[in-house]
């Protein structure tokens, strides 16, 4: 704990990059994991090995390109560029209340704090120049929230390097794929001016590969969670979201991987993370509570209340069809930037959102429903009446509404946040 908080105060004092903390913090978890629980080390790995890249890229030899919203991370990968999702930032640092409050009190200088807590951390973290490395690229999109719209821009000319933005349609159909397609080829080019090198498409064929592997393991862990009881605690699905970032590397699907034989081995055995066996299934919409994950832990704990799927993190699995068909995979990666969570649901319009949560109700059959209202989600909380009111209508479970800031761990104490959902749990589910 001594050498945490000393990481800690270098990061406060601007001595520590936000990358060689994030790598101090997970070698030493994985220490702590080998010396309690070997046997549950692969769960760390992941982290490990997205965290070294980041960090010593530039050593390595690989161009960094930073990015932000739904982009093709296959093709910066085909590139050999080490892609640095942006969100992975503000998710790692959320758990320390003290470390966000620093890069989000900096972005409020010149943005208002209605700004999403993502969007500040990392903002902030440029202002301050305490990521520990500079991008040579920056790629982002539009969606999915105005914080994003007004926050990548000028972190593009924070930055001052090249840049592409790409426009979201806001239709769903062939003609928003054609819309995409069109901007996926502009972005080749892009990246071929910015490299110096021309596409290989074995290279990007083996991102892909690795991409399919990913998601239809994710899929079938996926699909674990439908079984009762639900052989994998909540947690898990806040590491599955790493996919977002790391879906090209093979490492992602080893874990996720070894994540499907432990759910195997666990439904054979009958048992699940509730000490007393399930008695509730929780579907979370909106946003995942990242500055406090442990809440789903406590109410496996304390109510026996598994979280099955939330609707940041459920997957619609589109895969790569034909890997030597140009068009068609750039298609497909049309398809994906449209449905990665959270733009699945939360770019509009709602009905799409509703679409996603009625699935999670038909096929998870959860009987608890915690809309867990990110405050920077604004456009999500506008959309929150119409999907509570049908989970209400079609399968009769009252919804609670629990405003959090999914970063900002100042906004609401964890003795507030597990009081509201007890309060729930006691007069309503268990009513």
């Amino acid at each position: 704990m001594a050498k945490d908080t000393r990481l800690e105060d270098a990061v406060m004092a601007g001595e520590m990059s936000i990358f060689d903390f994030c790598c101090e913090k997970v070698e030493a978890q994985m220490v702590r994991m080998q010396e309690k629980h070997p046997e549950l080390l692969w769960t760390l790995e992941i982290q490990d090995k997205m965290w070294h890249n980041y960090r010593d890229a530039h050593k390595n030899g690989k161009k960094i390109v930073f990015f932000g919203g739904p982009v093709p991370v296959d093709i910066l990968v085909a590139f050999d560029c080490v892609a640095v999702y942006l969100d992975t930032v503000p998710i790692r640092l959320s758990p320390n209340p003290v470390l966000t409050g620093k890069f989000i009190d900096s972005a409020e200088r010149y943005v208002p704090p209605t700004t999403c807590g993502l969007c500040k951390t990392y903002l902030g973290a440029a202002l301050e120049d305490q990521y520990g490395v500079h991008p040579d690229a920056f790629v982002y999109s539009c969606v999915p929230c105005d914080s994003s719209r007004v926050v990548y821009p000028n972190m593009a000319r924070l930055f001052n390097v090249p840049s592409f933005g790409f426009d979201f349609p806001f239709r769903r159909d062939e003609r928003g794929y054609e819309y995409l397609v069109d901007q996926i080829e502009r972005f080749v080019t892009f990246m071929e001016d910015f490299t110096g090198t021309k596409l290989d498409w074995d290279k990007l064929k083996e991102a892909m590969t690795n991409s399919n592997r990913t998601y239809e393991l994710q899929g079938k862990c996926s699909d674990l969670r439908k079984h009762k009881p639900c052989p994998l605690p909540g947690r898990m699905l806040v590491l599955n979201g790493t996919s977002n970032a790391m879906a090209p590397y093979k490492e992602m699907g080893d874990l996720l991987e070894q994540e499907l034989e432990t759910g195997n081995m666990l439904i054979e055995l009958g048992m699940g993370p509730c000490p007393n066996g399930e008695k509730h299934r929780v579907a979370l919409l909106q946003n995942m509570l990242w500055s406090f994950s442990g809440a789903m832990d406590w109410m496996e704990q304390t109510y026996d209340a598994v979280s099955i799927m939330d609707a940041f993190g459920f997957q619609h699995g589109d895969n790569y069809d034909h890997l030597d068909d140009r068009h068609d995979c750039f298609r497909t990666m049309a398809k994906k930037i449209e449905n990665n969570p959270m733009i699945h649901g939360a770019s509009g319009p709602s009905e799409n959102f509703i679409y996603l949560v009625d699935h999670i109700f038909e096929d998870y059959e959860p009987d608890v429903s915690i809309f867990l209202g990110h405050i920077g989600c604004k456009h999500t909380w506008a959309s929150a009446k119409m999907v509570t009111d049908m989970i209400q209508r079609k399968y009769g479970i009252p919804s609670l509404y629990l405003d959090v800031d999914g970063i900002d761990g100042r906004y609401k104490t964890h003795d507030e946040i597990t009081g509201a959902l007890g309060q729930y749990f006691d007069t309503v589910v268990n009513k």
